[in-house]
């Protein structure tokens, strides 16, 4: 038919501006631009990826070796400028500076540039290892200490994986009430049972040492018969085991009674028992590890959480006893607001994985075959038959 309405320039404009769209990713850049998509953008070219994944190497490597030095076969308390370790860390921090130039002179926006975290993580990384060198001949003490905040370069992993640091974010903001309430319960449940425990274990109280003691070991007497050991007996030749940590000790054999104890053939022993086997047993006392209620804290939390280090445990018998209730009490109260804390982890990582599982291809098919069950016949028009012709037709006759 004829041209009526056919506007010249539209069509001139509508075709620009789609090959502007076609050749949208391949604009040409600024140097400064390339440079900080390079940097920035592991996505943007294969270059980019394999710098990104150089760089995450030698920031695993570096952590390594800082901690490797700190083995006894290889610390240098006082490392010279040519000590294999310094030369490996010089030669990181070398990269890491480059880098961290690189990005400050090509970034868009210079003046929120340290806005970011990551870019803050890169300047504390770098920064010990310089200061360092300048205050090498200054004597400052725990200087040294100060090294352990190059460590935090291992924050900028979480470039490579920011959708799991951004679910556990999500999980522990969801999780705000059940957490509060975890903190709440255990801090009430801590006051309450150190100070049981505190109470029981305490022992009694030396006015002397101005500390509480209670019973560590009785050290009760052990007779060895003439037919236990060698023939004849001396401190020499014959030790008892006492099967605890602290041994069996020789009784002087001067002061045995001969109608109790026949030396050499016989010989009598000291030896550590945890209870009062009969009356001539010498009781001995230890420091209470549970002198105070805030001291009981640390008993009562790894007792808790069922972590259990040992180096404070309760003697009594109904310290015991507590200990025991505060293990079951520890394993509810923590129990229940950890699952739901999991339920919402497993709640946004399905979200994670629908939302980044299904490419824009897919979800057109999907949007394609989401049509075709609705329209039912698949032609596309919506109203359920086979042909659209043939439902046109019956209105044609009459």
């Amino acid at each position: 038919g004829d041209d009526v309405g056919f506007d010249a320039k539209l069509q001139r404009d509508s075709i620009a501006w789609a090959k502007r769209m076609l050749e949208y990713g391949e604009t040409h850049m600024s140097i400064r631009e390339t440079v900080w998509q390079f940097l920035d953008d592991p996505g943007s070219s294969r270059g980019a990826m394999n710098f990104t994944m150089a760089m995450l190497t030698l920031i695993v490597f570096s952590t390594v070796t800082f901690c490797l030095e700190t083995l006894p076969q290889f610390y240098e308390h006082e490392p010279a400028g040519t000590s294999v370790w310094f030369v490996m860390e010089a030669t990181c921090i070398a990269a890491f500076t480059a880098e961290f130039i690189g990005r400050l002179a090509s970034t868009p926006d210079l003046r929120n540039y340290f806005h970011e975290t990551m870019n803050q993580v890169d300047v504390v990384a770098i920064m010990p290892f310089y200061l360092e060198l300048m205050l090498a001949d200054v004597s400052i003490p725990g200087l040294s200490v100060f090294r352990v905040v190059r460590l935090v370069r291992v924050f900028r992993l979480f470039k490579v994986s920011r959708g799991s640091l951004m679910v556990f974010v999500h999980t522990m903001s969801r999780s705000a009430k059940p957490l509060y309430m975890l903190v709440f319960f255990t801090t009430i449940a801590m006051i309450i049972f150190s100070s049981l425990i505190y109470y029981i274990e305490r022992g009694t109280y030396n006015h002397d040492l101005r500390m509480w003691m209670r019973v560590y070991l009785h050290y009760c007497p052990v007779k060895v018969g003439a037919g236990v050991g060698p023939a004849v007996k001396h401190p020499s030749n014959y030790t008892l085991e006492s099967g605890m940590s602290e041994p069996c000790t020789w009784v002087d054999p001067t002061t045995y009674d001969s109608a109790v104890v026949d030396f050499p053939t016989e010989a009598l022993f000291m030896c550590p028992f945890g209870h009062r086997k009969h009356a001539s047993c010498i009781t001995v006392h230890e420091q209470s590890p549970y002198d105070s209620i805030p001291t009981s804290f640390w008993w009562c939390l790894v007792t808790m959480t069922t972590v259990g280090y040992g180096d404070v445990v309760p003697t009594q018998p109904l310290g015991k006893v507590l200990g025991g209730i505060v293990m079951i009490f520890g394993i509810v109260v923590i129990a229940l607001p950890i699952t739901v804390i999991g339920s919402n982890f497993a709640t946004i990582y399905k979200k994670m994985v629908l939302d980044e599982g299904l490419s824009p291809d897919e979800l057109t098919d999907d949007a394609d075959e989401d049509d075709y069950e609705e329209d039912g016949d698949g032609d596309g028009d919506g109203d359920g038959g086979g042909d659209g012709a043939a439902d046109v037709a019956p209105n044609t006759q009459n």
